[in-house]
């Protein structure tokens, strides 16, 4: 004997396992979200902190035009190199800072206030012998002067494709690029 096959009316009306329905077809979207929304908030804290250790180093720069050389203890004019190691010792969210990190400082002239190139140079993790032209002109007194620096990050989670939408190289890094603007004491 023959079962005849249910009608469409039947299909609609049967309400046996609609919330397990509705589960399996929403489930992944509410993880995809809450996925997007922890890489964001991780990615955003690093640029908080990145960001935080570079006003602290633009502080430094401003107040005092002199460090004291930790190796020799004479007094000299900082390098990139010291604003560098100032900024990633203020700041542990990066991994492998002082390889990953430019530091670039450039005086704004104020009769035209021309800013420098819109991108900031940043590591090029691809190629390490590529060392990309950063400036680091610190200026005198009362002069106005940007501090900006580019950090190549990886993202918490590589292949979940979310996250903010910040430049990229070729390896998939992140460039977390921060920038303060201050005018130098005067002598």
């Amino acid at each position: 004997m023959l079962v005849p096959f249910p009608s469409i009316r039947h299909f609609i009306k049967d309400e046996g396992a609609t919330v397990t329905l509705e589960f399996v077809i929403l489930f992944p979207v509410i993880i995809m979200v809450f996925v997007a929304t922890f890489e964001t908030g991780m990615i955003l804290s690093r640029q908080v902190l990145l960001e935080r250790s570079v006003d602290e180093a633009a502080r430094l720069l401003r107040l005092s035009r002199v460090i004291v050389d930790p190796a020799t203890g004479v007094r000299r004019t900082p390098h990139a190199g010291d604003i560098k190691s100032a900024i990633c010792d203020n700041t542990n969210a990066i991994a492998n800072c002082e390889a990953v990190l430019i530091v670039e400082l450039t005086v704004i002239d104020r009769a035209t206030y021309a800013m420098p190139a819109q991108t900031a140079p940043c590591v090029a993790r691809d190629d390490p012998s590529t060392i990309p032209l950063s400036q680091f002109d610190q200026g005198m007194g009362n002069q106005l002067v940007l501090l900006r620096s580019c950090a190549v990050v990886d993202r918490i989670l590589p292949t979940s494709g979310f996250g903010l939408n910040l430049a990229r190289d070729n390896t998939g890094g992140l460039h977390i690029v921060t920038a303060s603007i201050f005018v130098n004491e005067p002598d």
